[in-house]
């Protein structure tokens, strides 16, 4: 695979059109050379096999259900732009009318209900519903989000590669193991399965910045960094700290940014309309509040949890990005712009609550993996320079990447982020069996399946975990005196404050779906 041609020898010195711009390499930058066989059609022959096996894999292995709160909450979402809407009617308790007028009780996951209207608007931001309706014209909601990660996983790890070889000068060998420990991280291939926001804004933020350093030998690929900012703003508000590395690249660069604004300036309009028509004000999101969930109290805990589990999802190896700030001189722009978007987007997040909660909470960072994987390359390719055998130092990158793979391998099962349908197809057959055994005037009471029975179903919901109990009493007596059966699909862990609570009387199993059991209230 690796010889000593001369004249196949990769340098990672570029000269750029302004050689005095202190952004990018100089007369400083170390003049390594790397002996690779690796021809450019080899490279991206190679990546293409990859790709097609990864989409195989994303393909057989991921879902398209509206099935937890977040999946649910962006399917309803997006079906209700497919209608033109922003809010939809409460499936309201057939004979049951509050006194106090409040719905909150029939509010399911991944919308807020507005008692003034009776309607339901959603919580989650417009981005990824916007991406399901659109994949949804071409496949169908039945395979949306599949379509909608594959091209996300493809175009994350394509963008990962040409960082890599084109503005972090890593050679063929190095560039390609970027690539395979993105697509192999747990944490990326979890949210690569399921229809969920942070894939997709891993790769939008990844074009970016990519975008913004081409903007800085032609001005109008600024048009396609402000595309991106936008886009990934509408998946997710957070986003937004992407400016920050896209304000390091183009300064002093304002036909860049000119082309960045025209390029961003149609989504925000998006942004600001949506945001108008839904909650009434320019500036909120559905969140509401989380003033409350993002407090200095939870640094501490959120920062170890960070320190404890980046290694375990990118492999020990990714320490070496804590040591990139030694290639500063050689790439100030490009590192300085790297270290403030991780540093402003892993630092902003431990300040929130749930980031801490459990591993996967990590995919509020994921869009810094790839800068991280970058910056341990970038450091693990210059400390090999030191090796004088050329083929030892070119076996290096596939020794590492070897043993890396070796870990994600391992990582990936103990985690078991492979086994996502089985899981997500339970809430989808919960609703199918629901439609076929239950009559129409039925009431369900649920909490975690809430969002994904108002996708599938027409039911009036009752969310046991916030209505008061006297309130759940007179819903429960008008049911029984109209002859309106009572049922409540339950995960294991709800069992306990339905059934065994005995919330409204006495409840009878009446079917088990994978890990959701389904019960009637008796009587």
């Amino acid at each position: 695979m690796f010889g000593n041609n001369d004249s196949l020898r990769l340098s990672t010195t570029i000269i750029m059109d302004d050689p005095n711009d202190r952004g990018f390499p100089t007369s400083r930058t170390p003049r390594f050379r790397i002996p690779s066989r690796f021809s450019n059609g080899a490279i991206v022959a190679i990546f293409l096999v990859l790709s097609v096996i990864y989409a195989g894999f994303l393909i057989t292995r991921g879902v398209s259900y509206a099935s937890s709160s977040d999946a649910s909450g962006y399917f309803n979402s997006a079906q209700l732009l497919a209608n033109a809407a922003v809010s939809t009617p409460i499936k309201t308790i057939p004979h049951f009318t509050p006194t106090d007028g409040d719905y909150y009780y029939q509010q399911p996951l991944g919308f807020s209900v507005v008692n003034e209207t009776i309607s339901l608007v959603p919580t989650y931001p417009p981005g990824l519903p916007l991406h399901l309706l659109i994949a949804a014209q071409v496949v169908g909601w039945d395979h949306a989000a599949i379509l909608v990660n594959v091209l996300g996983a493809f175009l994350s790890g394509w963008l990962t590669f040409l960082l890599a070889r084109k503005y972090c000068h890593l050679s063929p060998a190095w560039a390609l193991a970027a690539t395979l420990l993105l697509w192999t991280c747990p944490l990326f291939v979890f949210f690569s399965l399921q229809p969920m926001s942070d894939m997709p804004s891993t790769g939008w933020c990844l074009l970016a910045f990519f975008s913004a350093l081409n903007a800085r030998q032609r001005v109008i690929w600024g048009l396609l960094a402000g595309v991106a900012v936008g886009i990934a703003v509408l998946l997710r508000p957070t986003n937004l700290f992407v400016m920050l590395p896209v304000l390091i690249i183009l300064r002093g660069s304002w036909k860049a940014w000119g082309y960045l604004i025209l390029g961003g300036l149609p989504f925000a309009v998006i942004q600001i309309a949506y945001n108008l028509k839904t909650y009434g004000e320019i500036l909120t999101t559905g969140y509401g509040d989380v003033s409350t969930l993002l407090q200095s109290e939870f640094v501490a805990h959120n920062s170890i949890h960070f320190a404890q589990w980046i290694p375990r999802l990118l492999t020990p190896a990714i320490i070496l990005a804590g040591a990139i700030p030694w290639l500063l001189d050689y790439y100030p722009r490009l590192i300085s712009a790297m270290i403030a978007w991780i540093v402003a987007l892993i630092t902003f997040y431990t300040f929130y609550y749930h980031a801490g909660e459990t591993w996967w909470y990590l995919r509020f960072i994921l869009p810094v993996f790839p800068f991280l994987i970058l910056a341990a390359l970038m450091v693990g390719q210059r400390l090999a320079e030191f090796i004088r055998n050329p083929w030892l130092r070119a076996i290096l990158p596939l020794a590492i990447l070897g043993t890396a793979l070796s870990s994600q391998y391992h990582m990936n099962s103990q985690l078991d982020v492979t086994h996502v349908k089985p899981g997500d197809r339970a809430y989808f057959d919960t609703n199918e069996w629901l439609l076929n055994n239950v009559s129409d005037d039925a009431i369900i009471v649920a909490m975690q399946a809430s969002g994904s029975l108002h996708y599938y179903t027409e039911y009036p919901l009752v969310r046991y975990d916030v209505i008061s109990p006297e309130k759940l009493a007179l819903v429960f007596e008008s049911a029984r005196q109209h002859g309106q059966p009572i049922y409540a699909p339950l995960f294991p862990f709800e069992i306990e404050a339905v059934v065994t609570a005995k919330l409204g009387g006495n409840w009878e199993q009446v079917a088990t779906i994978g890990y959701i059991t389904i019960w009637k209230l008796k009587g």
